[in-house]
């Protein structure tokens, strides 16, 4: 039975919502659900709070790249220090051995053995070399005979020229025939620059500060000389040492610092950061994968996307949700109208909605209001009808009887106007005859009362002369008529 009655109110539904859709298609109008509509709710409603969490992810994006970009800058000048104590460290060494006596006496013998004691303390080679670049004094060598000229004539006459030390760049050299740089120093002799004095470190010196030197993980860092090539690297040093960059790269390191979008040795996308040396005409690179940068940004991002959807999908459940829980008793509400409209029995189930409860059951009062009203009119209805066919009885039997009066009345007399004066006499008696059975619903009279009405205009009252006695009896309507009739006639007669 409720299976029959659950199909029964599925099609009943299925009917409506084509009735409201051929409604709607005709009205030009589209029309929703509930659950859609809630649904849209719940997404308008999260858009203020999706549209600042936007702006709060971009923000932090920001900061999180201007944060990287601080931390790049701030490894990349604590490596430039620690390069520049070094190379100042070898000017010291330099300045120190060129400060001789030997040459100021021009005792180059004595200064030669001097340099060699000094280069195994140094950690490194001494040269001196003359204006013109021939070697005076190697300590690569054991004498000093048929040294060549050296390499490096550009950084030789530089400091000839401004007289102040200068960090060279990679050359390859003569005696030794490795890659290596070297710091000069110029020699005064009576306030002219007689001898450049130079000073070669072990050429992993630098190299070994870049791998000292704590780098996150992925970034790495390198050295370049003025000529755009590998002084150290933090990554394939001994593949890259002495290679240059390429002319484009080098060409883009100006000024004392900067940022570059680049590409490594490998083809990867770094985002690099460069500052020249203080103590040389190098710059020191620190550079990080872009990959690398941007993961935890990424991840970042990925999360947020992720709490979006989840806050977008939520959102639009809870309208899809609530709208079918607002559904049900919507629904109901709508099979409650249309019984109701059909003049069929209403039901209404209590539902966890509030307002739909206090609508179901104002339809449940209405609609047993309503039915009352209907039975009552009904009831009224058949009274009416019955009124009508008594009446149309009882007119006709009060015509047959003023018929019958009439033609006794005018068996009795032959004057008009007698006959008109009893007429109406014997009409009276009986207009009195029905006002009793009227007040009393047509449901009797008592004999009594009939006695007292048809009497009453033949009694004095200061001298009564008739008096009734015997049980109470009540008489039909007919009765009624033809006792009031015959007692009138009695005290007609009685009175003449």
């Amino acid at each position: 039975m409720e299976r029959a009655e659950q199909l029964q109110q599925k099609e009943e539904n299925r009917h409506a919502s084509e009735a409201n859709s051929d409604r709607s298609k005709r009205s030009g109008t589209r029309d929703y659900s509930i659950s859609t509509l809630l649904s849209l709710v719940a997404l308008a409603s999260i858009l203020p709070l999706l549209l600042l969490g936007i702006i709060g992810l971009a923000q932090y994006v920001a900061q999180q790249r201007a944060a990287q970009i601080d931390q790049l800058t701030r490894y990349a000048a604590t490596l430039t220090n620690a390069i520049d104590r070094e190379i100042r460290g070898y000017f010291d060494i330099a300045e120190v051995i060129a400060a001789s006596r030997f040459l100021q006496e021009g005792d180059l013998v004595a200064f030669g053995r001097l340099a060699r004691d000094s280069a195994t303390k140094a950690r490194g080679h001494i040269v001196l070399i003359d204006r013109s670049g021939q070697q005076l004094v190697n300590t690569r060598t054991s004498s000093d005979i048929d040294l060549p000229v050296t390499e490096d004539i550009e950084s030789l006459r530089r400091v000839v020229q401004t007289g102040k030390p200068i960090t060279g760049d990679l050359f390859k050299g003569a005696i030794s025939n490795l890659v290596l740089f070297v710091v000069r120093v110029p020699v005064f002799v009576n306030g002219d620059v007689r001898y450049v004095l130079s000073f070669e470190p072990d050429p992993e010196a630098i190299y070994k500060i870049v791998q000292q030197t704590f780098l996150p993980e992925g970034w790495m860092a390198a050295v370049l000389d003025g000529k755009g090539r590998m002084v150290a690297r933090s990554r394939q040093h001994n593949e890259l040492y002495g290679k240059p960059v390429s002319p484009e790269f080098r060409a883009r390191l100006t000024g004392d610092a900067g940022l570059l979008d680049s590409r490594d040795f490998g083809g990867e996308e770094v985002l690099t950061r460069y500052q020249r040396s203080q103590t040389a005409d190098w710059y020191v690179l620190m550079w990080a994968p872009k990959a690398v940068l941007d993961k935890p940004l990424h991840n970042s991002v990925l999360l947020a996307i992720a709490l979006v959807s989840l806050t977008v999908v939520a959102s639009i459940a809870a309208g899809f949700l609530a709208g079918r829980v607002v559904a049900e008793p919507v629904q109901q509400l709508l099979i409650a109208a249309r019984a109701m409209g059909q003049s069929k029995p209403v039901s209404f189930e209590r539902t966890v909605m509030r307002e739909a409860n206090v609508v179901g059951q104002t339809l449940m009062e209405a609609a047993r209001n309503i039915a009352s009203r209907e039975q009552a009119l009904r009831k009224s209805e058949l009274h009416t009808r019955f009124v009508m066919r008594e009446l149309s009885h009882r007119s006709k039997n009060l015509l047959a009887v003023i018929q019958a009066i009439a033609r006794q009345t005018s068996r009795s007399t032959t004057d008009v106007n007698e006959f008109n004066a009893l007429l109406g006499e014997r009409l009276s008696s009986l207009g009195k005859s029905q006002d009793l059975l009227v007040q009393q619903n047509w449901q009797g009279v008592s004999i009594n009362d009939l006695i007292a009405v048809q009497l009453k205009a033949f009694i004095d009252a200061a001298e009564p002369r008739v008096s009734t006695s015997g049980p109470p009896v009540t008489v039909n309507a007919e009765a009624a008529q033809n006792i009031g009739m015959a007692l009138h006639e009695l005290a007609t007669n009685a009175s003449k």
